[in-house]
């Protein structure tokens, strides 16, 4: 599959988003995939309930733990549907064999309860790796999108059990008597084997079944696109794909130069042809000297004119209209200087024309040299263009904010003096409001002169995480001591004690003037 033949439009998405997608792939093409579904799993389901028939009620778990086989085949039509080539029932039946048996074992012991599983599935189906290889892609892909994986799988489990219990309490009214359950026997005795008839059983497993049905192709297209996603986002693959939009532009362009280049050599080649006598006219001459010959050559003859005689024939074909000239002639007057340029410019023509076809040799190999350069470079770009994405943390200026966890942090909110504030409530006995000025002073001072990175959205955490990478030891150190006992007086209601609220206060390093931050 090239990336070129996508069908899904490349760029960077939300994860909700991308699951969104995931879902209108799978409806665009839900009946083919519904059949594939029906002809591959169908028949493992009744062997199931075959070998399962005297102990019903384990039906539902065996048809659970086999997924990671059901969604193989999905995923296979998917993976090729969103390149634009939607494989036919035989082709998906003679790869179905291969889909199951390909990490067999993996997918049902150790990697049955991945709370990723959907998401994964594509790295161990399609990316053709084993073993270690297989874990370490994984791991990989999940930095990027490992949390939204399980937050859809968990989502999806979720409508999964719902839609079971809703379609069970929704059709329970329809079952006879015989497979309806004994509520008294089930709740006052807990007799379960009397109580839940094996029809019921029955019953729910095939409504389970129903359910898997329904909803896991969307989980598989959910993941798949996710995956996609993930993939765009690490690789670059909308970058990568707007190079190669590029070279095949070039390569258009390419194309149209060079046809440029041969009308020019071409409109110099017929500028000399107009020298040249009309093709016509000398193909005429020269069948009237080639009658004249046959006259020389004739011997005299009173007798009338021999057909069969060549220099009649040729005659009779000169008298053809297809060989009759017509002649145009016009008068145009032309000055001497006129003439005399003509007559040196085809002078000069005559003595350049070795050097005319050297000058165009050496236009040709320069424009020849600038097409394979531009060539080069784009394909060089295309195979690094993993090179230019971007990895480190965004540098764009950050907005100041103004409130921070429901602090006022703005120089107005705040006293001139701040630490002379602090001890002046810390000796009223309002600890928490010494505290909240220091700690109101850091952030000020750290968000407006310092230019820390901080958000509105930020707590207590955030905040030290981005005093520590902005890289000032000192300030760094006192803050991490002061956002320590804040939260323990904000949060715990633990007060600190009086010499750590005097360091604190003598410490104090978001000085200007007059210990004023």
């Amino acid at each position: 599959m090239r990336l070129e033949d996508i069908t899904v439009t490349l760029r960077p998405r939300q994860p909700w988003e991308s699951v969104d997608l995931g879902c209108a792939m799978v409806r665009r093409d839900f009946g083919r995939i519904i059949v594939l579904w029906l002809c591959t799993v169908l028949p493992l389901w009744v062997l199931v309930c075959v070998l399962l028939r005297s102990v019903p009620e384990w039906i539902p778990l065996v048809v659970w733990w086999l997924k990671p086989l059901y969604d193989r085949v999905p995923l296979f039509f998917l993976s090729r549907a969103a390149f634009g080539v939607r494989p036919t029932f035989l082709e998906t039946w003679k790869q179905w064999p291969r889909l199951w048996i390909t990490n067999f074992l993996p997918a049902l012991l150790w990697r049955r309860l991945s709370f990723i599983r959907s998401f994964a599935l594509p790295a161990q189906m399609l990316e053709g790796l084993r073993g270690a290889a297989v874990s370490k892609r994984i791991q990989t892909l999940a930095t990027d999108g490992g949390s939204s994986g399980v937050s859809m799988t968990l989502a999806f489990s979720n409508i999964e059990l719902v839609a079971w219990i809703g379609l069970m309490w929704g059709t329970y009214g329809l079952l006879p008597e015989s497979a309806q359950l004994d509520w008294d026997g089930l709740f006052q005795a807990f007799d379960f084997q009397t109580s839940i008839p094996k029809a019921f059983l029955w019953w729910g497993a095939v409504c389970h079944m129903i359910i898997v049905t329904l909803i896991e192709p969307f989980y598989v297209g959910a993941g798949f696109a996710l995956y996609l996603n993930c993939r765009t986002r690490i690789e670059g693959w909308d970058v990568e794909l707007a190079f190669r939009r590029l070279a095949t532009r070039l390569t258009s362009m390419t194309a149209a130069l060079i046809v440029a280049l041969v009308m020019v050599f071409g409109a110099e080649s017929s500028v000399q042809a107009v020298e040249r006598t009309d093709s016509a006219t000398d193909a005429r001459r020269a069948i009237q000297d080639l009658g004249r010959q046959f006259e020389k050559q004739k011997e005299p003859s009173a007798d009338a004119a021999d057909p069969t005689d060549p220099a009649t024939a040729v005659r009779e074909v000169l008298e053809e209209p297809e060989f009759e000239i017509h002649k145009l002639q016009s008068k145009q007057w032309v000055s001497d200087d006129a003439k005399e340029k003509d007559k040196k410019t085809r002078k000069d023509r005559s003595k350049s024309g070795g050097l005319d076809i050297f000058a165009n040799l050496l236009v040709t190999l320069f424009w020849a040299l600038v097409l394979g350069l531009v060539t080069w470079l784009v394909v060089y770009l295309v195979k690094n263009s993993h090179l230019f994405v971007s990895r480190s943390v965004s540098k764009a200026p950050v907005r100041a904010p103004k409130v921070l966890m429901g602090m006022n942090i703005t120089r107005e909110s705040l006293p001139d003096d701040i630490v002379a504030a602090a001890r002046a409530a810390w000796a009223a006995g309002d600890f928490k409001e010494a505290l909240s000025l220091l700690y109101r002073g850091s952030l000020s001072w750290l968000v407006i002169r310092r230019r820390v990175p901080i958000t509105d959205s930020d707590t207590e955490e955030d905040c030290l995480v981005q005093v520590l990478q902005a890289g000032e030891k000192t300030e760094a150190d006192y803050f991490r001591q002061l956002t320590g006992a804040w939260v323990q007086v904000a949060y715990a209601v633990m007060p600190v004690s009086n010499d750590e609220m005097e360091a604190l206060c003598d410490r104090w390093p978001f000085v200007e003037q007059g210990g004023a931050a």
